[in-house]
Formats: C-alpha cells, sequence, structure tokens
C-alpha cells in the first residue's frame, strides 16, 4: 500500500483547522461596514445618471426641433 503524503502543518490554512477562530473572522467581516460609494462629480454617484441625462437632452432637442418641421 502506498504511504500517505505527509501534511507539513505550517502549509494549513488556520481559519480551516480552527472552528472559533473561523467563526470570528466570519462575524468581523458580517459586521464590517460596507464599502461605501464613490463620491459623485458632475451627475452624481447614481450609476444610471448618463442614461438619464441623455433621454432628458433628447427629449428637449425633440421639443426644439418638431416644431420647425410643422
Amino acid at each position: 500500500m502506498a504511504e500517505r503524503p505527509r501534511i507539513n502543518p505550517d502549509d494549513l490554512d488556520r481559519r480551516v483547522t480552527d472552528l472559533g477562530q473561523y467563526k470570528k473572522s466570519r462575524e468581523r467581516a458580517q459586521r464590517k461596514a460596507p464599502a461605501k460609494p464613490r463620491a459623485g462629480g458632475f451627475l452624481g454617484s447614481n450609476p444610471k445618471a448618463p442614461l438619464i441625462l441623455a433621454i432628458v437632452a433628447a427629449v428637449l432637442a425633440a421639443l426644439y426641433v418638431v416644431p420647425l418641421f410643422l
């Protein structure tokens, strides 16, 4: 029968072998404050702001151009 490979204790991840430390690290991760959204620039922090701005610009352009053809 083949000999089992020896495991070096220094290679083990302590979080996996120590259940108490694993639970504590999980609790710390849950208590950690969520990441703050990036600061708003010209359009603010809303990721849909460029789309909304483009729609508003298109509507305003249509309101200006359509009466010229009537």
